[in-house]
């Protein structure tokens, strides 16, 4: 699909709803509604700027997060509501802080799996799902923010960086 493009995971932002280290597939042109997993990526001079230089990769935030729903704030602000799991943390974040944000359709691998989840695990997981619940918004559809947005090819960069080299060194 040519909205289609891969993402890695890192960290364990979202427990054991995604595993750590997996390979996954955002859209680009998919709406996205309550409770989707997103793939978010933050302008680097808006309200999250410390906080997006203390955890940058590439300009997302964690890369992953889950997508409770659109509000306003007091002042009439757009408002989207993203969270994540561990620990469980809920974020507002203005229209204006967001380059892009797409929905997660699938997964191409995962990262390494940990054995049969036990009891506890399953329970731990439940227990953040249920602390998201109250931030769930019952709001339409969001349409993708940037939907021309893509992550840099590191390898096509790498390739090219080493050509422009090997011009130079000739």
């Amino acid at each position: 699909m040519a909205g289609t493009y891969q993402i890695f995971a890192v960290g364990r932002c979202m427990g054991d709803l995604l595993p750590e280290s997996s390979t996954l597939q955002a859209d680009a042109t998919a709406e996205i509604l309550p409770g989707n997993m997103v793939a978010v990526v933050l302008d680097e001079s808006g309200a999250f700027r410390e906080l997006r230089g203390m955890l940058d990769t590439h300009g997302s935030i964690g890369v992953v997060k889950l997508y409770l729903g659109k509000t306003e704030t007091a002042a009439g602000e757009a408002v989207f509501l993203l969270g994540q799991l561990n620990p469980p943390l809920v974020f507002a974040v203005p229209m204006a802080s967001l380059l892009a944000m797409h929905r997660i359709v699938g997964r191409v691998c995962e990262g390494p799996q940990t054995e049969d989840p036990t009891e506890g695990a399953t329970a731990v997981l439940n227990a953040q799902l249920d602390l998201m619940s109250p931030f769930l918004c019952e709001s339409e559809a969001a349409a993708p923010v940037g939907p021309d947005w893509r992550p840099v090819d590191l390898d096509a960069l790498i390739r090219s960086t080493t050509q422009t080299l090997e011009q130079v060194d000739a």
